[in-house]
């Protein structure tokens, strides 16, 4: 049972309704799949299901961490055991896991105090990225919803938003999810609507990064700002990218927050990037402050705030302090896969 490919899954067991029901999933995922009976060895796979009790649909899971893409999160958040069929989406995402290596270079943005422009230089960054030659998606993470949607002026624009994704019970396959969103300049880009947007601690959320992070070279995350504050959203994202750029204003406040944000950082062991809204001055006494050595300046971008009412998103413009300041980043960062 199974599909083309090479093995990713093994399942041990002798019921035949549960060998079904797993191979409906890797069906679905499109990964290969072998069956054995209760007597043989498991042989080595991306992932072992062990089927230990006969009266019970129950599965011992065995991920091989080398062998499946990974998923946001710390290991210990992928299933160690799971129920038919009622853990079946949890099974499915990990079967799709171990079905396409992850590829994608995924990038933080995160606001140091409210008001900073993250969402601005994040959307900035992604269409630079794609200006490079960089597959590249965007992924708004703002609980309240209707962040990037609008600042992009694609609320309108057909596609899927997160309360799509939260109400579909398949699988977030990476071409499928990919080509369900709504495109921005060949940005595929995940947000909320006036529907709301999405829980960062949510295994949707999760599924949807990795299945974006399969099918892209670049995926720019939008971060809200709790993951500053520690706790799961910080254990889960601030993990997961290598990278996070930090934004912040010139002055006290900016000099104060952007150091609390770098220690955030710091904890997490994400490689922080520091970008000042201010002059030069200001943001090299910041980047002092917060310990991140140097910082990439954004000027101000005047008629910026009124091309948005107008339809003019950020990034548009080809020239300019954002633009600058987006590529100044991207060279930062090196090279993507």
């Amino acid at each position: 049972m199974g599909s083309s490919g090479k093995l990713q899954v093994v399942l041990r067991t002798g019921d035949e309704a549960v060998a079904a029901q797993v191979g409906r999933l890797t069906d679905l995922a499109g990964v290969g799949l072998l069956v054995v009976p209760p007597d043989r060895v498991l042989p080595a796979a991306a992932v072992v299901l062990d089927h230990e009790r006969a009266d019970l649909p129950v599965l011992r899971v065995h991920v091989d961490p080398g062998r499946v893409g990974r998923v946001p999160g710390a290991p210990e958040e992928l299933p160690a055991v799971v129920e038919l069929p009622g853990d079946t989406p949890v099974l499915l995402d990990v079967v799709v896991a171990a079905g396409t290596p992850h590829r994608a270079r995924t990038v933080g943005v995160v606001a140091a105090h409210g008001g900073a422009g993250a969402s601005v230089l994040a959307a900035a960054l992604a269409r630079a990225a794609v200006d490079d030659g960089a597959a590249t998606a965007l992924v708004d993470l703002d609980p309240a919803g209707g962040g990037l949607d609008v600042l992009l002026g694609l609320e309108h624009d057909p596609g899927r938003r997160w309360t799509d994704l939260r109400a579909e019970r398949g699988a977030l396959l990476p071409e499928r999810l990919a080509l369900a969103l709504p495109s921005w300049h060949l940005v595929r880009v995940l947000s909320g609507d006036q529907r709301g947007g999405i829980d960062p601690a949510d295994l949707v959320a999760r599924s949807a990064v990795r299945a974006l992070g399969q099918g892209h070279d670049l995926v720019v995350l939008d971060l809200p700002r709790q993951v500053l504050a520690g706790g799961e959203a910080a254990r889960t994202w601030l993990g997961w990218c290598g990278d996070v750029v930090l934004v912040a204003g010139g002055g006290v406040r900016g000099a104060a927050a952007a150091r609390a944000g770098a220690a955030a950082l710091g904890a997490s062991g994400s490689r922080g990037h520091l970008v000042v809204r201010a002059d030069a001055v200001e943001s090299e006494e910041v980047a002092d402050h917060a310990g991140l050595g140097r910082a990439v300046r954004l000027r101000e971008q005047r008629g910026l705030a009124a091309g948005v009412e107008r339809g003019l998103a950020p990034g548009d413009q080809r020239r300019g302090p954002l633009r600058a300041a987006a590529s100044a980043v991207l060279r930062d960062l090196g090279p993507w896969p």
